[in-house]
C-alpha cells in the first residue's frame, strides 16, 4: 500500500512559527506523510509492507513525526514517556537487539525502540549486495524538540546513568531566523538537522530493535549526515526497505544523556540510487560531504570502533586512491580525525573524517566528488 501524494512543480515556504506552507515553484518529487498506516515504531521487520515505492535516482520527501508514535509533544514530561513507551515496549516484547559479529551484539530482548520510523520505502531494482546511495537534498525540521535523560528505575541509560538517576524531560522552541534555540537564559545552541535514523531492513525474519545501529546503517545518530551529505548503505533485502525518524535538530560530536536535541521533520528531501558498482568498494555504511569521506565504526566496545573506523578508512584509501595500506595507515595517524559519534546505543559509534582536499594532485580531481566514483 502506498500513501503519498505527487509533486508537480510544488515546493514548499516555512514561516517563522516552522508552519510550512505550498508554493508554486519547485521539482517534480514524491511526498510520503507521517501517519500510523506509513510508519512503524523503533524497530526493523523485512516482513513489514513496503508503505511507499520509487525507482532509482528518484527524489522523494519524508515528512517524520516525534517519538512514540508522534506523541511525544511540548508539555509532555518523562512520566508520559514512561507511560507511553511501557505500552510500545509490551505490545513488541519479541523485538531484539539484532546478533552481528561485527558489532559484538548480542541478541537481547528489549523491545522496539521509542524512535517512531517512517517507512518501508521499496526501492525498484536494488537486489542484497547492492549499494543504495541517499543522497540528503534538504530538511525542514519542525518548531520544537526535546531532550531528556530517563529516569533509571525505568531504563538504566545514558553514559553517566549513576550520576544522574532521576528523569527529566525538556522541551525547546526553534528559532528559524537565527536557526538556533534558547537552551538556557543567554545560551543559545545552532540548530543543525540530520536524522538520527536512516537505514534498511536487516537481512535476517525477526523484529529488530532500532537502538543498536549495525551494517544496515539505522541508528546511527551521526551529526555529519546533514543536508549537502550522502549515505552509502549496503542492501540486505530486494527493495531495501528504507525507513527514517529519530530526527534530529542538533547534537554534539557524542550523544551522552540518551537524547540530542531530538523532534520531528516536516520534510526530508532525498534522492536514492542503486549502485551496483560499487560492491568491492563497500561493505559497511559510509559518508561523503563536499570536503570529506565520513568512514564509521559501530562496537559494543569503543575502542572496536575506533579501530573499525581506521581500518575502513585504510581499506578505502587503498581501494579508491591506491594508496598502499601502510602508508594509509600513516595518512590516517596524520590527517584523519576520528569523532565520537554516540556513546548511548548498545554499539557505539567512532566515525573517521578523511579530508578530500588531502588529495590535491590532478590524478585524484575526479575523485573529489561529492558522489563516489566506481
Amino acid at each position: 500500500m502506498e500513501s503519498h501524494v505527487d509533486i508537480d512543480d510544488l515546493a514548499f515556504e516555512t514561516n517563522n512559527s516552522g508552519n510550512r506552507k505550498r508554493k508554486g515553484t519547485g521539482k517534480r518529487g514524491r511526498f510520503l506523510a507521517c501517519s500510523p498506516t506509513t510508519s512503524t515504531d523503533g524497530y526493523w521487520d523485512n516482513s513489514t509492507a513496503p508503505v511507499f515505492s520509487i525507482d532509482s535516482g528518484n527524489v522523494v520527501e519524508i515528512e517524520t513525526g516525534t517519538h512514540l508514535m508522534g506523541r511525544m509533544a511540548p508539555g509532555t514530561d518523562i512520566n508520559d514517556w514512561m507511560r507511553w513507551f511501557k505500552d510500545v515496549i509490551s505490545k513488541s516484547q519479541e523485538t531484539h537487539t539484532y546478533p552481528d559479529p561485527w558489532t559484538g551484539a548480542q541478541k537481547i530482548k528489549r523491545g522496539a525502540g521509542h524512535h517512531h520510523l517512517t517507512g518501508p520505502i521499496y526501492i525498484n531494482g536494488a537486489e542484497p549486495g547492492d549499494i543504495l546511495q541517499i543522497e540528503i537534498l534538504d530538511i525542514v525540521p519542525a518548531a520544537f524538540g526535546f531532550n531528556l535523560n530517563p529516569e533509571t528505575s525505568f531504563m538504566n541509560q545514558g553514559l553517566l546513568a549513576e550520576d544522574y538517576p532521576h528523569g527529566k524531560v525538556r522541551w525547546y522552541e526553534v528559532d528559524f531566523k537565527k536557526m538556533k534555540f534558547e537552551f538556557l537564559p543567554g545560551i543559545e545552541i545552532p540548530v543543525r538537522p540530520f536524522p538520527g535514523t536512516l537505514g534498511v531492513e536487516l537481512p535476517d525474519a525477526g523484529m529488530w530493535s532500532n537502538a543498536p545501529p549495525g551494517r544496515h546503517g539505522g541508528n546511527l545518530d551521526n551529526k555529519d549526515l546533514i543536508a549537502g551529505t550522502v549515505l552509502y548503505l549496503p542492501v540486505g533485502v530486494k527493495g531495501a526497505g528504507l525507513k527514517t525518524g529519530d530526527s534530529h535538530l542538533a547534537q554534539g560530536h557524542g550523544e551522552v544523556n540518551l537524547n540530542a536535541l531530538e523532534g520531528a521533520f516536516q520534510s526530508m528531501k532525498l534522492r536514492v540510487t542503486v549502485r551496483k558498482d560499487l560492491t568491492d568498494l563497500i561493505d559497511w555504511p559510509m559518508g561523503s560531504s563536499s570536503t570529506h569521506w565520513i568512514m564509521m565504526g559501530i562496537h559494543t566496545d569503543l575502542l572496536e570502533s575506533c579501530k573499525m573506523a581506521v581500518r575502513k578508512s585504510i581499506s578505502f584509501l587503498h581501494k579508491y586512491y591506491g594508496l598502499p595500506e601502510m602508508e594509509a595507515y600513516a595518512f590516517c595517524s596524520m590527517a584523519v580525525d576520528l569523532q565520537v559519534t554516540q556513546v548511548v546505543n548498545y554499539t557505539l559509534g567512532i566515525h573517521a573524517m578523511i579530508p578530500k582536499a588531502c588529495f590535491a594532485g590532478s590524478q585524484y580531481a575526479k575523485k573529489n566528488t561529492l558522489l563516489l566514483q566506481a
